[in-house]
């Protein structure tokens, strides 16, 4: 197990410098973009357009409201959810630091939280847009680009087909870490089989069956995240594909040590 920690922490301290260096990008990026047909959201590699004849109403916030954000939710820095009585649920892309600091951007079909340095000045320029009229009709969307855009992050399945598949990776990694410290420095190998032919060799050799495994990791994840925007199925197949090598490099590591 000793062996197996330092493994472990590096990948779970690499997805996670991964993930806030992500968040921190969206944090720099945040902005709000006020024109005659729209109200523009920018969050890193994400837009929400809200045309401006959606906009009902615009509520400051007040201190009473109790707002706890779930997904990022930093002091200065919130992105996600939360029910907001009596508006309901919220979508937040905001940096306030205090409820008052929120303004509610409410349409029919969702409420925004945002938080802009001059409210008043924000509202009127909204207005003064609204009476102009828009040049031209927009939908009210959320846009994605990048790796942001790509179809795979919208699909339930493949991400957990992809859970799946990172948890095989590790089954693999676990067992033959768990085992190594045990074995004697030479080990008689029976995987793959030489014609029924045992090789004796150094037990660093096993360490060969993680590595393989990290690499078809690699591999299946970065293909099934591209091809799945051509077709869904495909990146189904690559990612069960992924597993079952996985299942048969651990099937390799049981029969290589027995």
């Amino acid at each position: 197990m000793d062996q197996l920690r330092p493994f472990l922490g590096a990948g779970l301290f690499a997805g996670a410098a991964r993930l806030f260096a992500y968040w921190t990008f969206g944090c720099l990026t945040l902005s709000y973009v006020v024109d005659r047909n729209a109200l523009s959201i920018r969050w890193g590699n994400l837009r929400q357009v809200i045309p401006l004849d959606r906009i009902e109403r615009l509520i400051p916030g007040q201190d009473s409201d109790q707002v706890i954000v779930e997904g990022v939710s930093w002091l200065g820095h919130h992105v996600g959810r939360a029910y907001v009585p009596p508006m309901g649920d919220v979508i937040f892309y905001s940096a306030h630091r205090a409820p008052r600091d929120l303004l509610y951007v409410e349409t029919p079909e969702q409420t925004y939280g945002i938080s802009v340095p001059d409210q008043q000045m924000f509202v009127e320029s909204i207005q003064q847009a609204q009476t102009r009229g828009p040049l031209f009709d927009q939908r009210q969307a959320v846009h994605r680009w990048g790796i942001a855009g790509l179809s795979f992050w919208l699909d339930p399945n493949a991400r957990f087909l992809a859970a799946g598949l990172i948890a095989s990776f590790l089954a693999v990694l676990a067992y033959v870490l768990l085992q190594y410290p045990g074995l004697p420095a030479n080990v008689a190998l029976r995987f793959p089989s030489l014609g029924g032919v045992v090789r004796v060799g150094s037990k660093s050799d096993l360490l060969d069956i993680p590595r393989s495994a990290l690499g078809f990791l690699a591999i299946d994840l970065m293909l099934a995240v591209v091809l799945h925007s051509w077709e869904r199925m495909v990146g189904y197949v690559l990612l069960l594909a992924g597993i079952a090598v996985q299942i048969t490099l651990l099937i390799a590591a049981v029969v290589a040590v027995a």
